[in-house]
C-alpha cells in the first residue's frame, strides 16, 4: 500500500518534527505503507541538516515543489531600506499576511503542493492521503486532494491548531482568529481520520467535536529499536558536586522562551551560594541571546549554537540536568516534546518545566527526572532536590532501556499501530 505525505517540514529542514518525519516514513515502509512525501524545495526560515537526508528509507520517495519565503523569522523591522521606514509597507505586509493569507502564511505553498500531489496520485497508485500540521494549511491541501481524488485522508496534528500553547491567539487579527476556527472544523469534518502525538490531544478531538469527529489515533513521538540500541548510554550517571551542568537542546522563538527557567536558576545560585550552575543552549536562542546579560547571568550561560542532530547526543551525555519546557499556556498541558525520548536515552535525570499533562505524566510514570511549575520558586526547589539527591547518589533515570520498549516511546510498535489505523480507514473507503 501506498501513502501520500504532505509536509512542510521534512529534511533537510532540522525542526523537531522533520527528523521524525523520518522515522515514520521509513518505519511506515517497513510495515507495508511506502510513502510518497511532498513537501517544499527550500523553507524559508527554518534550520537546515543536510545529513538527516542520509537517514532517509529507500522506499521513500520525496517530491520537491515550490520554495516558501514567507516562513522567515526576519521580521519588517529588521528589513533594509525603505520598507522599515515605511509605515503604509508595513500596514500592507501585515494586511497581506494576517488577512489575505489563512490560515496561516504558508497558504502560499497549498497551490505548488497540490499541483505536485495531484501529478504524484496520477502516476501511481496510492490508497491514502496524509497531511501534517503544523502548519495546518497544508491540511487544507491535503482536503483538496482528497475531495478531488476520493481517497482517505488523514489528518496528523504534531501541535494542536486552535489550542496550540505556542500561539497567542490575542496578538493575531480577527480574520486569523476567525478564520482559523473555520478551517480547524472544517478540517475534522471533512478528514476520515485524526492522528494525534498524546492521549490529551486525542481528547480535545472528540470532546471539541463529539458530533462528526471522525476516528481519532494517537502516535507517540518515540525512537526505533536500533535508535535505542545505538543511543543508550550504557555509562551510570554520575554527579562531582562540583557544577550542576543543565542542557537544553532546541529553538527558543515565539512563546517558547528561556526566561522561566533562568530566573529559576538566579534564585537557585542566590539561596544556595557556593552551587555552581551552567545553563548550556544547543540550537538557536533566537531573540533571546541577550537575556541572560541582561539577568546578570552572562557567566552561568553558554549558546553554543546549532549542531547537527547527530551531535546531539554527546551533549546530552555530557550534561547533568536535561531541560523540557513549553510555556505557561493553555494547551501546552497536551503536548510531548519529540525531544522526551532523546533525554531518556541519555540517562540523564530529565527537568520537565510545562503544565501538568502528558509530558509531565510521563516523566512521573518513568520516574525519570522532575517536574516543576514556571515560577523561580518551583525550579528553584527543584534544583535544589536534584542536587541533593544526585549528591547522595540517588539519580532519576530509566534502570535499563526494555523500558521504552513496548510503550509510548516504542515508536516501531507505534507505527505498526498506526499502519493498521490506516489499513482500516483503506478498507473503508
Amino acid at each position: 500500500m501506498r501513502a501520500l505525505y504532505m509536509a512542510y517540514t521534512f529534511p533537510p529542514v532540522s525542526t523537531g518534527s522533520a527528523p521524525m518525519n523520518l522515522k515514520v516514513t521509513g518505519l511506515l515502509a517497513e510495515n507495508g505503507w511506502k510513502t510518497t512525501v511532498v513537501t517544499p524545495e527550500y523553507a524559508g526560515g527554518l534550520p537546515r541538516d543536510d545529513s538527516l537526508l542520509n537517514l532517509l528509507h529507500r522506499d521513500v520517495e520525496v517530491v520537491r515543489r515550490g520554495s516558501v519565503m514567507a516562513g522567515s523569522r526576519r521580521s519588517a523591522a529588521d528589513s533594509p531600506g525603505p520598507w522599515r521606514r515605511s509605515a503604509p509597507r508595513r500596514i500592507l505586509r501585515r494586511f497581506l499576511l494576517e488577512t489575505c493569507l489563512q490560515p496561516d502564511r504558508y497558504a502560499v505553498w497549498i497551490p505548488p503542493a497540490v499541483f505536485a500531489s495531484l501529478k504524484a496520485l496520477r502516476s501511481r497508485k496510492h490508497d491514502l492521503i496524509l497531511s501534517l500540521g503544523p502548519p495546518h494549511s497544508v491540511h487544507l491541501s491535503g482536503m483538496i486532494c482528497s475531495v478531488l481524488t476520493g481517497l482517505p485522508w488523514v489528518a496528523w496534528f504534531g501541535d494542536l491548531w486552535l489550542n496550540d500553547g505556542f500561539t497567542v491567539w490575542e496578538s493575531f487579527s480577527p480574520a486569523r482568529r476567525y478564520w482559523s476556527r473555520v478551517m480547524e472544523r472544517l478540517v475534522v469534518r471533512r478528514c476520515d481520520g485524526i492522528l494525534t502525538t498524546t492521549e490529551g490531544s486525542s481528547r480535545y478531538f472528540t470532546k471539541a467535536y463529539p458530533g462528526f469527529c471522525p476516528p481519532v489515533h494517537t502516535q507517540w513521538n518515540g525512537a526505533t529499536r536500533e535508535e535505542i540500541r545505538n543511543n543508550w548510554n550504557p555509562e551510570p550517571p554520575a554527579f562531582t558536586g562540583e557544577r550542576l551542568v543543565v542542557t537544553y537542546t532546541g529553538y527558543f522563538m515565539g512563546t517558547q522562551t528561556p526566561e522561566h527557567f533562568l530566573r529559576g536558576m538566579k534564585l537557585f545560585m542566590e539561596r544556595n551560594p557556593g552551587r555552581k550552575v551552567l545553563f548550556r543552549m544547543i540550537g538557536d536562542p533566537g531573540a533571546y541571546a541577550g537575556l541572560p546579560g541582561e539577568l546578570g547571568m552572562g557567566d552561568s550561560v553558554e549558546f553554543h549554537g546549532i549542531v547537527p542532530y547527530s551531535e546531539v547526543f554527546r551533549w546530552q551525555r555530557s550534561s547533568d540536568l536535561l531541560l523540557l519546557m513549553t510555556p505557561p499556556m493553555s494547551g501546552n498541558e497536551l503536548k510531548n516534546s519529540s525531544k522526551t525520548v532523546e533525554c531518556l536515552l541519555a540517562r540523564k535525570p530529565v527537568l520537565v518545566v510545562a503544565p501538568e499533562g502528558d509530558m509531565t505524566g510521563l516523566i512521573r510514570r518513568m520516574n525519570a527526572g522532575y517536574v516543576c511549575g514556571h515560577d523561580p520558586g518551583s525550579i528553584c526547589e527543584a534544583l535544589e532536590t536534584a542536587w541533593r539527591e544526585m549528591t547522595g547518589g540517588v539519580f532519576r533515570v530509566l534502570p535499563d532501556r526494555t523500558a521504552l520498549e513496548g510503550g509510548e516511546m516504542d515508536m516501531e510498535m507505534q507505527v505498526r499501530l498506526t499502519a493498521q489505523f490506516f489499513e482500516s480507514l483503506a478498507r473503508r473507503s
